[in-house]
């Protein structure tokens, strides 16, 4: 080969290494950018984008936005998480935003919890559903007590009246003849503890109806479930759910609030605030948001009905836990939905802890919707179709049973559920 082709073919050789090495490091490039990319996605989301992830996108960009409280909406198929999506703000102080770890009071999704662990307790024969409340509440009214049992608790048909003042006037009846740590009505209100609440039914004369014949949402009897499970077990509350509920899910992230609780990830309940509305809590630097949890909404601090503070991801592990009978035998998870009582709501009962609707042309659909101070929780569970979802949220202020149809409807549409 001549001197000139040579250098042809060196020329060219040169020219390929170039090319080679520019083309490597835009592979490198854009593999680090993908890499960063799926590093940030993995932190909000989770999992790949499927049918419904646009719709769903769409659906809560509009009713979370960023720099606002937000959710974080879960949606498991199967025992697979195929939807994961993090909404706006955990908290305003901190500008934290919210992801699949941080951790939301679930308002009455705790009753789930509840739900599960008096089951569990009466498979053992450690209690009885059917039980009179006066077997573990000697010093209340026989009279009444007598009559009210287990079951009608957790289907909340209890007939308790919820005697908890609410004026100054109620509050001083009350103190006339109670023992209380507490000065005034606001105190209480925002501060009062479980074992005060339920101090209340010592005085009772009357219910609100017979037990067992009526439904009521608003139900005061879930707090006496706690310290009733305290009574036959000869536990602290929290340390039997943990020991006996929480850790056989596997979850790490669980826990019931008590005063002056903090933790990690722990986000705040936030309200709108409208005008001319008197401030409670400390507000956004824009004036749009009001803190609204312990020590500022009424009542938050009951553990059995609203108690709990958990991350999507820890919930789904009970989830996952639940509907492989690895925490009480499926058998039970049937007797928790059947009906035990009609509601308010058209084609909806209340089972054992959990709402049931049974919708015609449709199967059926366990779900809990509610707020907490400024927290609002959604948990739907369609059994025959393996599909659960939740949307934890710290803010209040948005239609829950609109976005829970409106999913249903989404869902409905891709064949997920019928």
């Amino acid at each position: 080969m001549n001197r000139q082709k040579i250098y042809a073919a060196t020329g060219m050789h040169r020219s390929m290494d170039i090319c080679a090495v520019v083309l490597l490091i835009a592979i490198l490039i854009s593999g680090i950018a993908s890499c960063v990319g799926a590093d940030r996605y993995r932190a909000d989301h989770g999992v790949p984008p499927c049918e419904i992830t646009a719709s769903m996108d769409s659906l809560f960009g509009t009713i979370f936005k960023s720099g606002e409280p937000g959710a974080i909406v879960t949606v498991m198929r199967g025992d697979s998480i195929v939807y994961n999506h993090a909404f706006g703000l955990a908290r305003l102080d901190s500008v934290e935003r919210v992801t699949d770890s941080t951790l939301f009071n679930v308002s009455s999704v705790s009753k789930l919890f509840t739900g599960v662990a008096l089951m569990k307790l009466s498979d053992e024969g450690i209690l009885s559903l059917d039980d009179s409340l006066s077997k573990f509440f000697p010093t209340f009214p026989a009279r009444y007590f007598d009559n009210i049992t287990v079951r009608h608790v957790l289907s909340h048909r209890s007939g308790l009246p919820d005697l908890r003042p609410t004026t100054q006037a109620a509050w001083e009846r009350y103190i006339a003849t109670h023992r209380s740590v507490f000065g005034f009505d606001s105190d209480y209100r925002r501060y009062g503890t479980e074992a005060e609440h339920i101090r209340s039914f010592e005085n009772l004369d009357s219910v609100d109806f017979p037990p067992g014949t009526h439904y009521d949402r608003r139900d005061i009897s879930y707090v006496l479930i706690a310290p009733l499970i305290e009574n036959v077990t000869g536990m602290d509350f929290d340390e039997w759910m943990r020991l006996n509920i929480f850790e056989p899910a596997g979850m790490t992230e669980t826990f019931y609030y008590r005063q002056g609780v903090r933790r990690p990830r722990m986000a705040h309940g936030y309200r709108p605030v409208e005008p001319g509305m008197a401030a409670v809590g400390a507000r956004s630097a824009d004036g749009r948001w009001e803190e609204f949890d312990y020590g500022e909404a009424d009542y938050f601090l009951t553990r059995a009905d609203r108690g709990v503070f958990t991350s999507s991801r820890d919930f789904m592990k009970f989830k996952r836990a639940l509907k492989d009978g690895r925490i009480i035998r499926k058998e039970l998870i049937d007797s928790m939905l059947k009906p035990e009582i009609a509601t308010y709501e058209e084609y909806v009962h209340f089972g054992l802890g959990s709402a049931v609707q049974r919708k015609p042309g449709f199967t059926m659909r366990p779900y809990h919707v509610n707020n907490n101070g400024g927290f609002a929780a959604i948990e739907c569970w369609w059994p025959e179709c393996d599909i659960h979802y939740i949307v934890f949220s710290s803010r209040n202020g948005w239609d829950q049973y609109h976005v829970m149809c409106k999913v249903d409807s989404l869902l409905a549409s891709n064949g997920w559920i019928r």
